[in-house]
C-alpha cells in the first residue's frame, strides 16, 4: 500500500474509491463551501485489502464514501434544453429522462442534471445517466454501504463551465471504457461507451473513430471533425499506462484554481484526476449524479415497530381477536384437563387422596370451630395438676368455658417448706405456665403455721397452649406414686433395685392380675351442679402422710374426679393403701414353680409401690430378692 500525506483543513471529509485493475485507489478530500475542494491524502489497496481500506477510511474520519462506476457500465444520454426559468428547465429535464431511459434502470440507479453552461451560451445541456441492473460492476464491500458516481459525471465536472476546443478523454483499456466530453458551438456533447481495446493500435483507431463520429453529430463539417480527431490523437499518449486521462490545458489550469492540495504533474493527474473530478461533482451542479445506489437500504425494524406494522393489517388484527376468543374459551379447559390427566398418571389413587384431603379439611374446620367454642377440659386439669407442688391437697376445681377457674385446697408443710410458701409457689407456677393469667391467691383462715386453706382464681389465657414442663412437674412421666414409693422416672428403686418386667413365656397365657382397689370420694347427690362449667374434687395427702379427710367443697359439686385424661397429670390422687401380701417363708418360696414365682414377684412389686409401712417395705424387699434368686435357679434347672 502506498500513501501520500498532505495538509488538512476543515470541511466535510469525503472518500472517493476508484477501481485500479485488481486493486482500489482511495482519495480523501475535504469539501468546504467557502474554500472548495482540498485533497488530504491518497492511498492504493490490493483487491485482498478491502478490510484494510475500510479501516483506513474509518481512521481518516470520512463522513461520505463514493465509488466511481466505470463508463462501460453506464448508459449516457444528453439533451438540449430551451432557454427558460430554472423550474421549467427541471420539469423539461425530468420529462426527457422518462422518455430516453424508460425501463432501462430502476430509479435508484437513474439520475439527471444540467451541465454547467458557458458564459456565452443561451441554451443548456442536460446529462442523463443510468446504471442498469445487468451491469457486472460491483464495488468494494464497505460498511455502511457507499453511494456511486459514474466516471463520466466526474469528467464532466472537471470540464465544468469551460468551453475548450479540445475534448476531455478518459480511457481504461482493462475494462474497455472510453468516455469523452466535447464542446462544440453552444452545446456540450458527453459520451461514454465500452470498446474492445486489446492493443495500442486498436485503441488509437477506436478513439479516432469515436471523436470523428461525435464531432460530426454535433454539427461540425467533416473536414473540421477529421482535423479535431487527428489533433486529439496526436496529443494523447496511449502506449504507456492502461488508463489515461487527457485534459485540455484550460481544464488543468482551472483545477489549480478549484482544487487545493493537488499536483499538476501529468502522472498524478492521470492517476487521481478523475477522483478529483468526482469530489468537484459533489460540490457543483452535478450533485444529483453522485448518489447512485447499488441496492435499496434495508432497515431492520424493532419488535415494537414490526408488531405495530403487522397489527395495522385488518386481517391480522381480526385473526388475533378470533384466536384470543378461542383461547379464553377453550384454554382453561385444556389446561385443567391436561393437569388432571398428568396428576392421574402420577397419582393413580387421586380420587381417594382428594377425598381424604377434603375430610382432613373438614376436620380442621370442625376442630377450629370447637377450639373457638370450647376448651380442652382434661388438658386444663392436667395443667393445674402439673403446677401443683407436693404438699398441696386440692379439694375442688371449678372450670367452665369462658369463665375464670377457681381452685380450693389445703396447703400443708412439706419437705421443710411452709404451707404459705407452697401456695405462693403454686400461684407463681400457674402464672409462669403461659396457660393462665390474672392468678389471685386468697387465704380462707388466718393460721400462720400448719395447714392453711386457700382459694386461687385465674383466667384462662391460652387453653390450647402446651407448655414444656420439667420432669419435676411432669406427673405423666414420673407419677406421684413412684415418687412416694422411692422410684425414679425409669422405675428404678432408690436402693439400686432395677425395675422388673414380666417375662412370661409365649406358650403360657399372661397371669391374671387384680388391680388394687381405689377409694372413691362420694358427695351429696342432692347438691346442684353449677351451670356453665364442671366441678371436680380430688384428695391428695400432703408430704407429712396425714390421712386427712377432705372437707366438703363450697361449690356444692357432687362430682369427685381427679381428671386424669391428660398423661401429664399422672396419678395425682391420694396413694391407696391396698392389700399387703402375706409374708412368705423360705419353704414356701422353694416350693413354688417358675410361673407361681413370677406371679408372686409381680404382686410384691406392685405392693411395694403402694405401701408406706417401712417394715412391710423391708420384708417385701427381702422376699423380692429371694423370689428372684429362686427363679434363676429354676431357669438353670430347666424350669422344673
Amino acid at each position: 500500500m502506498t500513501q501520500i500525506d498532505t495538509h488538512n483543513q476543515t470541511g466535510t471529509n469525503v472518500a472517493i474509491v476508484s477501481q485500479r485493475g485488481d486493486g482500489w485507489g482511495c482519495l480523501l478530500a475535504r469539501i468546504n463551501p467557502m474554500s472548495g475542494v482540498t485533497v488530504d491524502q491518497t492511498a492504493t489497496f490490493s483487491v485482498d485489502e478491502e478490510s484494510s481500506m475500510a479501516d483506513w477510511i474509518a481512521e481518516a474520519g470520512a463522513q461520505l464514501v463514493r465509488v466511481l462506476i466505470p463508463g462501460s457500465s453506464i448508459v449516457c444520454r444528453t439533451c438540449s434544453l430551451p432557454e427558460a426559468e430554472p423550474e421549467q428547465l427541471e420539469e423539461a429535464l425530468q420529462l426527457q429522462t422518462e422518455t430516453k431511459l424508460l425501463g432501462t434502470a430502476p430509479m435508484r440507479r437513474t439520475a439527471a442534471a444540467m451541465l454547467p453552461a458557458p458564459a456565452h451560451a443561451t441554451t443548456r445541456t442536460g446529462l442523463i445517466l443510468a446504471w442498469p441492473d445487468a451491469s457486472t460492476f460491483t464495488g468494494p464491500d464497505l460498511e455502511p454501504a457507499p453511494l456511486f458516481i459514474p466516471d463520466i459525471a466526474a469528467l464532466a465536472s472537471l470540464v465544468g463551465g469551460l468551453h475548450p476546443k479540445e475534448p476531455a478523454v478518459w480511457i481504461d483499456r482493462e475494462d474497455g471504457t472510453v468516455s469523452l466530453v466535447m464542446a462544440q458551438q453552444e452545446r456540450v456533447h458527453v459520451r461514454t461507451t465500452k470498446e474492445h481495446l486489446p492493443d495500442v493500435a486498436t485503441t488509437r483507431a477506436k478513439l479516432q473513430h469515436l471523436l470523428l463520429e461525435t464531432a460530426i453529430n454535433s454539427g461540425s463539417t467533416v473536414e473540421s471533425s477529421r482535423r479535431l480527431a487527428e489533433d486529439t490523437i496526436s496529443s494523447i499518449t496511449v502506449e504507456t499506462p492502461p488508463r489515461m486521462l487527457h485534459l485540455p490545458e484550460s481544464v488543468v489550469a482551472s483545477m489549480a484554481e478549484r482544487v487545493q492540495g493537488c499536483s499538476l504533474d501529468p502522472e498524478w493527474i492521470n492517476e487521481w484526476g478523475l477522483s478529483v473530478g468526482a469530489a468537484l461533482a459533489m460540490s457543483d451542479e452535478l450533485v444529483p449524479l453522485t448518489m447512485f445506489q447499488d441496492r435499496l437500504p434495508e432497515e431492520t425494524p424493532t419488535i415494537g415497530e414490526f408488531t405495530s406494522q403487522r397489527l395495522s393489517s385488518l386481517d391480522v388484527a381480526a385473526s388475533l381477536v378470533l384466536l384470543a376468543v378461542v383461547v379464553l374459551a377453550i384454554g382453561p379447559l385444556v389446561f385443567h384437563g391436561s393437569r388432571v390427566a398428568l396428576l392421574s398418571v402420577m397419582h393413580p389413587g387421586l380420587d381417594e387422596q382428594v377425598r381424604l384431603f377434603e375430610e382432613n379439611r373438614d376436620q380442621q374446620v370442625m376442630y377450629g370451630a370447637l377450639m373457638s367454642e370450647s376448651w380442652p377440659m382434661s388438658k386444663l386439669l392436667a395443667d393445674i395438676a402439673s403446677n401443683t407442688p407436693e404438699g398441696i391437697e386440692i379439694d375442688s376445681i371449678r372450670l367452665g368455658h369462658g369463665e375464670p377457674i377457681r381452685i380450693q385446697g389445703m396447703a400443708m408443710p412439706s419437705s421443710g417448706e411452709a404451707s404459705a410458701a407452697l401456695a405462693t409457689r403454686m400461684k407463681a407456677m400457674l402464672e409462669d405456665s403461659g396457660v393462665f393469667t390474672d392468678v389471685t391467691l386468697r387465704w380462707e383462715d388466718s393460721e400462720t403455721f400448719g395447714n392453711r386453706s386457700f382459694d386461687i382464681s385465674a383466667s384462662v389465657k391460652r387453653p390450647q397452649y402446651r407448655p414444656a414442663y420439667d420432669l419435676e412437674q411432669d406427673f405423666g412421666t414420673w407419677t406421684l406414686s413412684e415418687r412416694k414409693s422411692g422410684q425414679d422416672a425409669d422405675g428404678n428403686w432408690a436402693d439400686g433395685t432395677e425395675a422388673v418386667a414380666s417375662t412370661s413365656s409365649p406358650s403360657s397365657p399372661p397371669p391374671a392380675t387384680v388391680p388394687a382397689p381405689r377409694p372413691v370420694e362420694t358427695t351429696d347427690a342432692g347438691t346442684p351442679r353449677p351451670s356453665g362449667g364442671s366441678s371436680a374434687t380430688a384428695s391428695r395427702p400432703g408430704s407429712s402422710g396425714s390421712g386427712r379427710t377432705p372437707r366438703p367443697t363450697s361449690s356444692g359439686s357432687g362430682l369427685a374426679s381427679r381428671g386424669d385424661a391428660d398423661d401429664r397429670a399422672g396419678d395425682l390422687s391420694s396413694v391407696p393403701t391396698g392389700t399387703v401380701p402375706e409374708p412368705l417363708t423360705t419353704e414356701q418360696i422353694q416350693a413354688m414353680s417358675l410361673e407361681e414365682a413370677r406371679i408372686k414377684l409381680q404382686e410384691i412389686a406392685e405392693a411395694r409401690k403402694r405401701t408406706r409401712d417401712p417394715e412391710a417395705k423391708t420384708r417385701m424387699k427381702d422376699e423380692f430378692q429371694a423370689l428372684l434368686k429362686h427363679m434363676r435357679e429354676l431357669q438353670k434347672d430347666g424350669g422344673s
